[in-house]
This record gives structure tokens, sequence and C-alpha cells, in this order.
């Protein structure tokens, strides 16, 4: 077993580990993490054929993401996804990133705890299809609305993921809706189309105001009929009632989790639903 950096070459060989893992992500959540994270994304390799991958994101040095390791079922259990794990981990650290987070299965748990990983919070994947048939009446994210919204998020998330946000909304603005009270945001949401459901997240809104309510109700209007994810903080548990009001099933639980100091945990009381497993 060898492990390299990862290529626009080795994307069909991620998405055969995708398909076989059943997630959701598609050939532009590659090539987002090879854009945004060119050396820090890694192969393992057998026989010069990919058997393993794992991604990282860098951001502003605060904090960093370790994410997408996948490794065919031919090799599980023989340290392949440790290695990965430990690729991922060296590079954040060796660029001088300060706190490392994955959000982790109940599994994976165990293993990222004996490296010093602690739990920082829960989070529950729901599943469904929108029957909205009516949305809020938000119109889609302007550029205007973007650099506003980068610039808010930044003391939501603990850190600048400008280039993330901006990544989303450029590859499908329909996703978008900001909320405003008084002149100032109040929440927004983006999401991504996948290969198994439309991904609803980043979804945040300020607490105790109905935005976080109307945003949802924004999205699923604009994706009647078709399943989506989501993917909501535990710290907001008015989140998970409100998309089971709206018809959708818990399918599993993550836990959040991160090594080093955290000195900027954000505002999670204000995610409702995060960008993603594997983008933080």
């Amino acid at each position: 077993m060898t492990i390299r950096p990862m290529t626009a070459a080795d994307i069909p060989a991620g998405m055969r580990l995708r398909e076989l893992a059943g997630w959701n992500q598609t050939e532009q959540d590659w090539q987002r993490f090879l854009k945004m994270a060119p050396s820090g994304c890694f192969v393992a390799c057998v026989d010069g054929r990919v058997r393993g991958t794992v991604t990282t994101l860098d951001f502003e040095k605060r904090l960093g993401w370790v994410s997408m390791v996948l490794v065919d079922p031919e090799y599980r259990r023989q340290g392949m996804g440790t290695r990965l794990l430990e690729a991922g981990v060296s590079a954040l650290e060796s660029a001088g990133v300060e706190t490392v987070k994955l959000d982790a299965t109940s599994m994976g748990r165990t293993v990222y705890l004996q490296r010093g990983f602690v739990d920082e919070y829960g989070i529950e994947r729901w599943d469904g299809v929108s029957r909205a048939t009516k949305g809020a009446g938000f119109p889609i994210m302007k550029r205007a609305d973007l650099t506003r919204v980068c610039d808010w998020d930044r003391a939501v998330f603990g850190a600048d993921r400008s280039r993330l946000l901006e990544s989303l909304w450029e590859e499908n603005p329909r996703y978008s809706a900001v909320a405003y009270q008084g002149g100032e945001i109040a929440g927004y949401v983006l999401g991504r189309a996948g290969a198994r459901a439309h991904y609803l997240g980043p979804w945040v809104a300020k607490p105790d105001t109905g935005i976080a309510e109307e945003l949802v109700r924004e999205f699923l209007y604009r994706v009647a009929n078709e399943p989506v994810f989501v993917d909501i903080c535990q710290t907001r548990p008015d989140a998970g009632t409100l998309v089971r009001r709206m018809g959708f099933q818990f399918q599993r639980s993550l836990t959040r989790m991160y090594r080093g100091p955290n000195h900027y945990p954000g505002e999670p009381a204000w995610v409702h639903g995060i960008a993603g497993p594997e983008l933080g």
C-alpha cells in the first residue's frame, strides 16, 4: 500500500468508492476538494489501483476538516483507513492548522478517540421527500447578498469559509436564500445536488426568530417532490422538530469531534443544518 496526493484523474476511482459506500457526493464535490485543497487530498493504492481516499479543507488555519475517508470493502480492517486519516491530519497540522475537526460515525468515533479527538456535539442525518407546496417568498441569493453572508458566517462557523460558500452558490444558486431583519442578516440557506438526494445545508439562522422554518420551507419548495438529506445539529433540537413535522425521518447519528484547542467554536446554537459531514 502506498499513499500519494489525489489528482483529477483519480475522481472516477473516488466515485467508485463513494458508490460502494452508498454516499451522496458527486464529481463536483471531488473537484471542489481538489480546487480548495490540492495538496491536502490523498489516495491509497495497492498494485497501482486506488483503494482508499481522504480529503481535507483548511479554514483560515483556525481549523481544518478531515473527511471522505473511504476504503474499498475488500481492503477494510487492514489499517488503510487509519493511515489515510493520519495522512489528512498530518497535512493539516504540518500546514499550521490549529484545530482539526471531523464528523464521526459511531464506529469511527472509537478510533478517533484513541487519536486525541474529543466530542463537541451531536449531529443527526434526516431524509425525506419534499412535500412543500408553498415557499416563504425569498428570492435566490445575489452576489451582493453572498458577500454579506460570507462576512456574517465567519462568526457563526468560527473561521472564514468564504471559498466554500462561494463554491456552493456558484455551482447552483437556486438552492440559496437569505433572510434579513432590520436590514441585518438573520439567516441563510445553501445546498447542492447529490447522487442520491438534494443536500440542504448549511442552514443557519438566529435562534427564536422563526427564520429557520421560513428558510427550510423555501428550500423544500424549490425541490418539491424530490428526495432531500439534511444533517442537523443537536445544539438546535427545534431543527429536528421542524424537519419531522415536514415528513422527514431520522436516519443516523454522527458526532462532531476535534483535536486541538478549539479556540474558535463559532456559534453552534445558530446552526440548524451543517454544510455536510465532509465540509463542516
